[in-house]
């Protein structure tokens, strides 16, 4: 899980980068023009490294329930599979079966996303059986865990609203107003929140 973190780190790292570039273009070019969609793009690069992040951890420890590392949770041994991939994993030689179990969980999972707080407490419950995990997690970086969701769910409403409706206000057709320190803020909250789920999803199993 920690190369998922890794590669997590990365990618909350390119998103910080826009912030850099977009205050290298301001500085460079002059211009009527507005830059400020870098710093939109910085909002939806954070959030979809976020995503991305649950998304591994929760794949990479249904796994290793799967083989025997982990222990399994209430939620994973309530989860159904389909008839085909049983008898897939029944006759499995080649390939292995935890191959055929994996992209079957790959194929399962693809289609959720989890950015709300909600949808990011029941992946988790495939891998970790803790009844307050929010609680747990904004303990983690100095919240309460009502503020943690608030926070995480108004930073995806703001990434909706920039991806689904070009963040344009519609009662004045204008693109609402962006600020680089809100967007520093957001990268650094879902920075922090992802880590410390890394941290309390592994230490759970040891």
């Amino acid at each position: 899980m920690y190369n998922s973190l890794q590669l997590f780190k990365r990618n909350i790292q390119d998103a910080r980068n826009l912030s850099a570039i977009h205050e290298y273009v301001e500085s460079q070019i002059k211009s009527p023009l507005s830059f400020d969609d870098i710093l939109r793009s910085q909002i939806v690069y954070s959030v979809s490294a976020f995503d991305k992040l649950i998304h591994d951890i929760i794949r990479i420890g249904i796994m290793e329930i799967f083989t025997g590392s982990r222990q399994p949770t209430p939620k994973y041994l309530s989860e159904t599979i389909s008839i085909s991939v049983y008898n897939d994993l029944n006759f499995a030689e080649f390939p292995p079966k935890e191959y055929i179990f994996e992209q079957a969980i790959v194929k399962k999972l693809k289609i959720v996303s989890y950015q709300d707080p909600i949808k990011v407490a029941e992946g988790l419950s495939y891998i970790w059986d803790e009844g307050q995990k929010w609680q747990k997690i904004a303990s983690k970086i100095g919240m309460d865990d009502k503020t943690a969701k608030t926070t995480l769910k108004l930073i995806v409403d703001r990434r909706n609203l920039i991806v689904h409706e070009a963040d344009i206000d519609p009662s004045t057709n204008k693109k609402y107003l962006i600020d680089k320190d809100d967007c520093q803020q957001i990268t650094d909250f879902l920075d922090r929140c992802g880590e410390e789920i890394v941290n309390l999803v592994v230490l759970t199993d040891n």
